[in-house]
């Protein structure tokens, strides 16, 4: 461990540790499962978890919670409370307005906060961290005006520095592709139901299961764009239809083009088209049309 990290971890421990009791809002993802398993080394005897069960978590951080509620030693040994919340109930969040999140979050976290007080616990956290601060995060207001405290925030980890220590300690949770709740794969403005984000879920779990490891699968007016990175992108070039190779790298910049790293001009940019098996599957699951052209996931605000 480097000295900088060592610093950082003494100062998020001797924090934690400030607190009679803490409750965690635990996702399964990166962030939080950092801070679990942080706690388990510094407050075990005064720490909980707690997880929102809600339709609008993706698949990789339901399975990371699952296996935590099986197994002692994937949920170090921390007790796990599930909160049920039914987002879909919720009118100002199937709106779907740009306060969606802010709305979502802080049902969720005033579900949490409830039960924390049931139990007599004096803090709740959650896993926000520094690389967050300077993106458009409604729900972080939620959390400031319900008093949630952002640990890894306030002592400065970056997720980068969190998945060298969980890779450091042993915890396969450090290479799982950052996350981000389904109800960010429909347009803001478009109305959240059911069906389309289990038409997202049923997509997206379908390229997880072909290898793809970064994917977004967005709904847009009822058509299917699908994002993932540039390495998933590589792989897609290899087995995609040589046909459309063919717009070189004098393909123009527009959904679905692929320029690697660099920008669209730069020599090499190159388009990438689903292969026609797996572009029939996901139609089929979105029940419409699909972008036979996949587009480089980027970080975004509202759509992550």
């Amino acid at each position: 461990m480097e000295r900088e990290a060592r610093k950082k971890l003494q100062a998020l421990e001797e924090l934690l540790d400030s607190w009679k009791s803490v409750a965690v809002g635990y996702s399964g993802g990166v962030d939080s499962t950092f801070l679990a398993a942080v706690c388990a080394r510094a407050v075990p005897s005064r720490a909980v978890l707690m997880h929102i069960e809600t339709p609008f978590s993706a698949t990789p951080e339901l399975v990371s919670v699952e296996r935590a509620a099986e197994s002692g030693q994937a949920a170090f040994g921390l007790p796990l409370i599930a909160v049920p919340l039914d987002p879909f109930s919720l009118e100002n969040v199937v709106r779907n307005d740009e306060n969606r999140c802010y709305y979502c979050k802080r049902a969720g976290f005033s579900a949490i906060l409830a039960e924390a007080r049931a139990r007599g616990i004096e803090v709740v956290v959650d896993g926000s961290n520094a690389d967050d601060a300077g993106d458009y995060r409604p729900g972080m207001r939620a959390l400031e005006e319900l008093g949630v405290r952002s640990p890894l925030l306030e002592t400065g980890w970056h997720k980068d520095e969190e998945r060298a220590l969980l890779r450091e300690w042993g915890i396969p949770v450090w290479g799982m592709p950052a996350g981000a709740c389904l109800a960010t794969r429909i347009p803001c403005g478009e109305p959240l139901t059911e069906r389309k984000l289990a038409a997202v879920r049923a997509c997206e779990d379908y390229l997880h299961e072909h290898g793809l490891h970064q994917v977004r699968a967005r709904l847009i007016e009822g058509s299917l764009q699908v994002e993932v990175s540039s390495e998933d992108l590589r792989v897609l070039a290899s087995a995609g239809d040589p046909a459309d190779a063919s717009s070189g790298s004098s393909a123009p910049h527009e959904k679905g083009a692929w320029h690697g790293e660099g920008t669209p001009s730069e020599e090499g940019a190159r388009r990438v088209a689903l292969p026609k098996e797996m572009r029939a599957h996901l139609a089929g699951c979105v029940d419409g049309e699909v972008n036979p052209y996949v587009a480089l996931y980027s970080k975004g605000s509202m759509n992550r």
